[in-house]
């Protein structure tokens, strides 16, 4: 299981690789980003891991230890299949780290890549366990803020589960202060995010599950261009309706465009309601050639 923060920086120098942490052996790398490593290692109760260790440079930086301990602070606390569990977490010799589970499989972003959307039913049996999933952690008074295919995992049996909660904010206990900068990915955002990233709910969430949802199925986002560009079509540009860009079933099509709504009370309320509409929706059969890679490669595995 991998993720992290960020992608590699080729201007950073080589991070030097761990063999041993405190009670921890490392057995290999799973992933190296430019903000945190991967690894397999076995804990000192035996247990195998994910070890999951801020880089030297990451680790120097305030903002993101504290997002690195708002991560382990907040994922311990959900208790649900959909999400990754991580079972310790701390500082040893320097190295900031968080232990979790370890599950086999990619994420969504290395799955999908370049190509051409999933198909629908696969995107719509993902999208109905994200939305249940979602519906928990909302529960909980959680808003991820930063969902994106790179922070969605799918393994090899088909389950969707959520990563990286680095980004995500705690409404019980919300932060005193204005938020300073955009928390999340410009390319995923909610119009209500980029205004004022600590007023929002997990209505912002189904935004940028929206996001991903027509991703996956038309194998495109809705915006594209500069960081001003997509941000500003978030905040004031209607989405090309899906049906335009890519075969969509027209009852799927109104979900897409519903998630995709500038105004969170005219979105779906709850990952539970969504669930409701997808259950509700009929697919037509697709035309032929359509993507079903997500279904081969689980066939194949």
């Amino acid at each position: 299981m991998y993720s992290s923060y960020g992608g590699p920086n080729p201007m950073q120098p080589p991070q030097r690789l761990l063999q041993r942490l405190g009670g921890y052996v490392i057995d290999t790398v799973l992933g190296q980003g430019a903000v945190a490593i991967v690894y397999r290692a076995r804990s000192p109760q035996g247990k195998v891991v994910a070890l999951k260790v801020l880089t030297d440079v990451a680790a120097a930086q305030p903002k993101i230890r504290l997002m690195f301990q708002n991560e382990y602070r907040i994922t311990s606390r959900l208790k649900y299949p959909g999400v990754v569990q991580v079972s310790d977490s701390g500082m040893i010799d320097g190295h900031p780290y968080i232990a979790m589970d370890v599950v086999e499989g990619k994420t969504l972003q290395d799955f999908m890549g370049k190509d051409k959307g999933l198909g629908e039913a696969p995107s719509v049996n993902l999208v109905r366990q994200l939305a249940n999933t979602l519906n928990y952690v909302h529960q909980q008074q959680i808003v991820h803020r930063d969902l994106k295919p790179a922070n969605i995992f799918v393994t090899q049996d088909g389950r969707a589960l959520l990563i990286d909660f680095g980004a995500a904010l705690d409404l019980r206990n919300p932060p005193t202060e204005p938020a300073s900068g955009i928390y999340g990915t410009p390319g995923f955002l909610a119009p209500e995010q980029i205004r004022n990233g600590n007023a929002v709910d997990g209505r912002a969430d189904l935004y940028s599950l929206g996001v991903i949802f027509y991703r996956m199925v038309v194998g495109r986002r809705p915006f594209y261009g500069t960081r001003e560009d997509v941000l500003e079509a978030h905040l004031s540009t209607p989405p090309p309706p899906p049906s335009d860009v890519g075969y969509v079933s027209p009852q799927l099509e109104v979900v897409l465009l519903k998630l995709l709504a500038k105004d969170p009370a005219a979105r779906y309320q709850t990952g539970a309601e969504l669930v409701t509409a997808l259950d509700q929706v009929h697919l037509e059969a697709p035309p032929a050639g359509a993507p079903q890679r997500l279904l081969r490669w689980l066939l194949g595995n």
